[in-house]
């Protein structure tokens, strides 16, 4: 495992896995592709290995909740892109956990922004090498003139928004607002959630904004914490290990400096619906939340 180079490095608990750790295990970005194609009834061939398709079947089996949270997540997501682009009129957008392009028609993150926004600028930040691999040729392929992936983690605060890229070396205008997407990362990254999201209200401008999403806890002896216990134990086969619930309490606490936007912390259900009738398992506890920089 290697860490970041970068200054503004912030712990080291968090990780990129080495290239040699992701052929030899499934990764959670490619497991999530492939779950994410069964919930939205696509296929998607490129950067997804044998063994990725062998843990998400396992996991689909033993926690389908898992399957309908991350689709729950790509919803939210969308419906959150589009408050920062209609409402608040923000044009570039930093993903972070870029995802593996999906389906025949590769859809990406910079997808998403470009159903709700002509012309945005979307820096796609791949934590593991594969999925960065497949973002860098899928926008290449689709000649995307503002759209750039960066490889790094969620703790490298710097390198996503500092950037130069390619084509016409250009980089995010932190002189005025962007939209920073944080879905999935605080369940995986077990360092001081609160330090981070603050390390990024240092460095984005004033109206900026901040969306959020991440594993809650479950009350000990439920059906949701044994679902999170067993979705632990299955990651745990990962290069990425470390399954982090997040209590409401500590979620709302991440946010100082930034204006909550309503409902505030609020379950995925509230953007995403309730899960299906018949889901066979215990539906995951999902927290999300869009934030505005309000001081500096």
């Amino acid at each position: 495992m290697t860490t970041s180079p970068d200054p503004y490095f912030l712990t080291p608990h968090g990780t990129v896995p080495d290239q040699a750790a992701e052929v030899d295990a499934a990764t959670v970005a490619r497991v999530n592709g492939v779950l994410l194609d069964k919930a939205l009834n696509v296929d998607t061939e490129m950067g997804i290995y044998l063994v990725d398709r062998a843990l998400a079947a396992r996991i689909d089996a033993d926690v389908p909740g898992y399957t309908w949270c991350l689709a729950a997540q790509r919803l939210f997501l969308d419906k959150a892109l589009k408050v920062a682009a209609k409402d608040t009129g923000i044009d570039q957008f930093v993903v972070l956990r870029a995802g593996l392009p999906l389906g025949p028609d590769e859809h990406t993150e910079h997808t998403l922004a470009q159903a709700h926004i002509d012309a945005p600028t979307t820096v796609l930040v791949a934590r593991e090498n594969i999925p960065f691999a497949q973002q860098v040729l899928v926008l290449e392929r689709q000649e995307q003139q503002r759209a750039a992936a960066v490889l790094a983690a969620v703790h490298d605060v710097h390198r996503p928004l500092h950037a130069v890229h390619k084509p016409g070396n250009w980089s995010l205008d932190l002189g005025k607002a962007v939209g920073l997407t944080m879905i999935g990362d605080p369940s995986h990254w077990p360092g001081d959630v609160t330090a981070l999201i603050r390390a990024y209200h240092h460095e984005l401008p004033v109206g900026s904004v901040i969306i959020v999403s991440a594993l809650g806890s479950a009350s000990a002896g439920t059906a949701a914490a044994a679902a999170l216990d067993d979705l632990a134990r299955y990651l745990a086969k990962t290069p990425e290990p470390t399954v982090t619930p997040r209590s409401l309490p500590e979620v709302e606490g991440w946010f100082e400096g930034w204006q909550l936007e309503s409902p505030g912390v609020a379950p995925v259900s509230h953007w995403a619906g309730p899960p299906p009738d018949g889901l066979a398992g215990a539906e995951l506890p999902v927290w999300c939340a869009i934030a505005t920089k309000t001081a500096t």
